[in-house]
């Protein structure tokens, strides 16, 4: 039975006002799977050796203009068979695409790979990208927990040479984070070991973006008998101590891989989507999007749908990444519209719920 997958982040979806037929409906299916395939564009003679209703080539021929004519199919030239639009992907995946499961030796590389003893997040994360891509063959995409997700454990500030200091974090779910910041005044180490101290102490627990607020704010409500432990505080966020960039998070792996596969022909656009992929912050934002959606489970956003023009070829697919059943990043693959749906759904499911127990463990 198809299984019916969720819409578009937050975006309309892509509507036809007329039902198809069992035979619109039977052909359709056929040449989507046989482009998806193939890659060249599929004719009535193809198609009439490839259906089970037995149909002379001259029916299928006005079946597939019926579909044209309703958006579903294009012509690339006169004398050559059709191919499917953005409109028949969104009926493909909504109506026929299913959520099988992977081949068994598929999931135990995929277990035996994420599974090891005591790997943290970061490794994880790292690795559950690079296996999106390599099954599903297309660009592996993980978007870890953001501040506002993670949750205090331990804070240390280190004092380095020519104004700089170590900053090690513990947080949950499971991340241990070293930066380095540059700052302006001079700390000794008695007054970073302090600084840490209170963090730890007041805020344990709380989110790192929730702190940083919540220190700032105190900061602002005694500005004039605030404490130098508390302006010490505000000083390390300011040069940097609890901040992140919208795609220090984002992990891509596998885009020389999907560019080398014939879904993408069009140089230019190929051009313009490395340009996408490697700004990672239009990336982040749209896997945060999918985040900030009521709706749970895989989404799909196909060709246009995406809201960025350099990804209009492209196919989207993204899942929550959970800890304790509340989303704290997002992971999913993004490759041409020619996608082999059925296991690029299957493979971004199973990875999402295999790394939101591995989080949720911890």
């Amino acid at each position: 039975m198809a299984q019916k997958f969720l819409k578009p982040c937050g975006l309309t979806e892509m509507t036809w006002t007329v039902e198809l037929s069992d035979r619109e409906h039977e052909i359709l299916v056929e040449l989507v799977r046989q482009f998806i395939l193939s890659g060249f564009p599929v004719g009535s003679k193809f198609l009439a050796a490839r259906i089970s209703t037995p149909l002379s080539s001259a029916t299928i021929r006005a079946v597939l203009g019926q579909l044209e004519e309703g958006g579903f199919l294009r012509q690339p030239h006169t004398s050559a068979g059709r191919v499917p639009t953005e409109k028949a992907y969104r009926f493909y995946v909504d109506r026929v695409a299913t959520r099988a499961r992977l081949a068994p030796d598929t999931e135990r590389y995929i277990n035996q790979s994420l599974c090891p003893e005591g790997d943290r997040l970061d490794r994880l994360m790292t690795k559950a990208s690079r296996l999106l891509s390599e099954v599903s063959r297309n660009v592996g995409l993980v978007l870890a927990p953001s501040l506002e997700e993670k949750l205090l454990e331990h804070i240390k500030f280190v004092s380095l040479p020519d104004r700089r200091v170590l900053v090690v974090i513990v947080s949950k779910p499971d991340i241990v984070e070293n930066r380095i910041v540059h700052v302006e005044d001079e700390f000794t180490q008695q007054e970073l070991d302090q600084a840490a101290n209170f963090l730890n102490e007041e805020f344990h627990g709380w989110s790192l973006g929730t702190i940083r607020l919540e220190v700032l704010h105190r900061v602002e409500a005694e500005r004039i008998l605030c404490h130098g432990l508390l302006k010490n505080v505000a000083t390390l966020f300011m040069w940097g101590a609890l901040s992140e960039d919208d795609a220090d998070g984002l992990i891509v792996d596998g885009t020389a891989e999907m560019l080398g596969r014939s879904g993408f022909t069009d140089v230019q656009k190929i051009k313009g989507l490395v340009k996408t992929l490697e700004e990672k912050v239009k990336l982040a934002r749209i896997l945060e999007a999918c985040l900030r959606s009521p709706d749970a489970g895989v989404h799909i956003l196909i060709g246009k749908e995406n809201a960025d023009k350099e990804m209009h070829e492209c196919t989207l697919v993204v899942a929550p990444l959970q800890y304790r059943e509340r989303a704290v990043g997002a992971l999913g693959v993004v490759g041409p519209m020619r996608m082999e749906y059925d296991r690029a759904l299957c493979t971004v499911e199973y990875v999402a719920q295999l790394c939101s127990r591995l989080l949720s463990s911890n």
